[in-house]
């Protein structure tokens, strides 16, 4: 027999809590808010399935290819648009990119307007239109940057040729007393510090004039015009090698003219025969040691010029054994710019970087005097005094002689007279042209290797630069 009681406490109940019926009601209201805010956002999130067309419907056929032929259409014009899109965009970079290449072009002509303006003349037109022709050495190796077969050749012709030893403010006074006098016995020479004046935009004052050495310089001239006896204006050109300032001698000589005293407006500059760079490019002209093929051999030349323990002393280092033992004892100076454990050709670069920056004061040994007769008819006696009385015209700037490191004398680069290459707008490069002009006025320039096809993107910006350079 069956337990009623069992019986009715086996069977549930299906009635429910009122709270429980208004929760689920709760949940489907919300299930059905957020279904149809979905469909708002993104009415093709949930597109309902196209049921397709019924077989009864009536020309079922020609309603199929309708829609075939629409949505071949729709693909069509969908097509049609990106290409159109596709192509509005490579106009839009074509049209930029003219207007890109018109901006340089006209940058390329602003700067070779100024170029042309501040190139080279030839060697050979300025000395035959020049009556005096200034040769412009470094005075930290004054022995380098002459040319004894060009001042031979002026000699013969009878023209006053006029060593103008520029930079001497870098060189202690000693130095440059026994330089002027070794100098003075084949040819006259005046001291110049044309870096001092030349930033000065209208003419020096006098105690500038005097400080840079100008004011002997034109007393030599006066005193060679007054010799000379000749009608019309003294003619003087300038010569030298890169480096030397050679227009920045012009700028401020021909800002303040004299009467009777006519400046020739470019210089002369004069190359070596040889194309690869030596020691004399490192330590006095533009030089960029990245692309030498073997850096350290060009140290191990400049080593071999330096005194050891005065070049031990600048680097505070211990002595070293050769080249690579020197190399080695550089390596992770921050001041080289090359890190610990670099290789030898990273360290040799950082140290030509070093030379070529002029962060090493140096000066040369006094060469001796060449085979060359000193003519005391071609200056005539006023300018001689005034040569010989221009020793204390530059003060020199330079620190204790101590601090110096002493270089034995140097061989000139030789260079041929009588190829007479037209130095033009093409030969005159952006970074040479900044090169020259940043060493005459005592500003270093590090980054000499920039091409200009690099900075021609810069447009108006760069050409305000370059108008504050010159």
């Amino acid at each position: 027999m069956v337990n009623p009681g069992k019986v009715l406490k086996a069977r549930k109940s299906k009635r429910q809590p009122l709270a429980l019926k208004h929760k689920i009601a709760r949940k489907v209201r919300e299930h059905h808010r957020k279904e149809r805010r979905d469909e708002r956002r993104n009415p093709n999130k949930r597109k309902k399935k196209d049921p397709g067309i019924p077989n009864s419907w009536p020309f079922k056929q020609e309603l199929l290819l309708e829609q075939a032929n629409r949505r071949a259409a729709e693909a069509d014009a969908r097509v049609a648009e990106k290409e159109r899109r596709k192509q509005q965009r490579a106009e839009q970079r074509k049209a930029e990119a003219q207007l890109q290449m018109a901006m340089q072009e006209s940058a390329r002509d602003r700067r070779a307007a100024k170029r042309k303006a501040a190139a080279f003349a030839p060697l050979q037109t300025v000395l035959a239109e020049a009556d005096v022709v200034l040769l412009v050495l470094d005075a930290r190796d004054p022995a380098t940057s002459r040319c004894v077969a060009l001042e031979q050749a002026l000699l013969e012709c009878r023209k006053l040729p006029l060593l103008v030893l520029n930079k001497s403010d870098l060189v202690p006074a000693s130095v440059l007393r026994h330089q002027l006098a070794s100098l003075r016995a084949e040819l006259p020479a005046v001291p110049m510090s044309v870096g001092a004046a030349s930033a000065l935009s209208a003419e020096p004052p006098p105690s500038i004039q005097q400080s840079s050495g100008l004011t002997a310089l034109r007393a030599v001239l006066e005193g060679h015009a007054k010799a000379r006896g000749a009608d019309g204006d003294l003619v003087v050109g300038v010569v030298g090698f890169d480096g030397a300032g050679k227009r920045s001698l012009i700028k401020l000589a021909s800002s303040s003219n004299r009467p009777g005293i006519r400046w020739l407006p470019m210089p002369a500059r004069l190359q070596p025969l040889s194309a690869s760079m030596g020691v004399n490019d490192v330590l006095l002209r533009k030089c960029a040691p990245a692309l030498i093929t073997q850096p350290e051999l060009l140290v191990g030349q400049v080593i071999e010029r330096c005194e050891r323990r005065a070049l031990l002393r600048h680097f505070k280092t211990s002595d070293f054994v050769d080249d690579a033992d020197f190399l080695r004892a550089l390596a992770g100076r921050q001041e080289l710019g090359a890190a610990a454990g670099a290789d030898s050709r990273a360290v040799a670069v950082g140290v030509l970087k070093y030379w070529a920056a002029a962060k090493m004061p140096f000066f040369c040994k006094v060469a001796a005097a060449k085979a060359l007769t000193r003519d005391e008819t071609l200056l005539g006696a006023d300018g001689w005094k005034a040569a010989e009385a221009a020793d204390g015209a530059v003060t020199s700037s330079a620190s204790a002689i101590g601090e110096f490191v002493p270089l034995s004398i140097g061989e000139a680069d030789e260079i041929d007279l009588v190829v007479d290459d037209d130095f033009g707008v093409e030969d005159v490069e952006e970074g040479e042209e900044g090169e020259e002009d940043g060493e005459e006025d005592g500003e270093e320039d590090d980054e000499g290797d920039e091409g200009e096809e690099g900075e021609e993107g810069e447009g108006e910006g760069e050409d305000e630069d370059d108008d504050e350079e010159d």
